[in-house]
């Protein structure tokens, strides 16, 4: 396994998630409405449940690794949103 084929399936994923959650009226942005301070949510989420995961030693559906890729995806999509914003306000 390297980083490189854990990105790809972190894209795979998010593909895939998307399909669920942007099926309808919806779009990403939609899901944070608070721009910067909903995706720090998100992402401080993620860390609590890594924290709470390595505090166990069996846990019955987000695994570590599962938790490591939502984060993955969390942080791609705060990136794209504050690339977004800064094209938007150069214009």
């Amino acid at each position: 396994m390297t980083a490189l084929k854990i990105l790809e399936e972190a894209a795979a994923l998010k593909q895939q998630k998307s399909k669920d959650y942007q099926g309808s009226q919806f779009e990403e942005e939609d899901y944070f409405p608070f721009g910067d301070l909903s995706y720090m949510q998100m992402v401080h989420t993620k860390y609590l449940r890594m924290r709470s995961v390595l505090d166990q030693e069996h846990t019955n559906f987000e695994s570590l690794e599962d938790s490591l890729i939502d984060m993955i995806n969390y942080c791609a999509m705060w990136a794209a949103y504050i690339v977004n914003k800064e094209q938007s306000d150069e214009k």
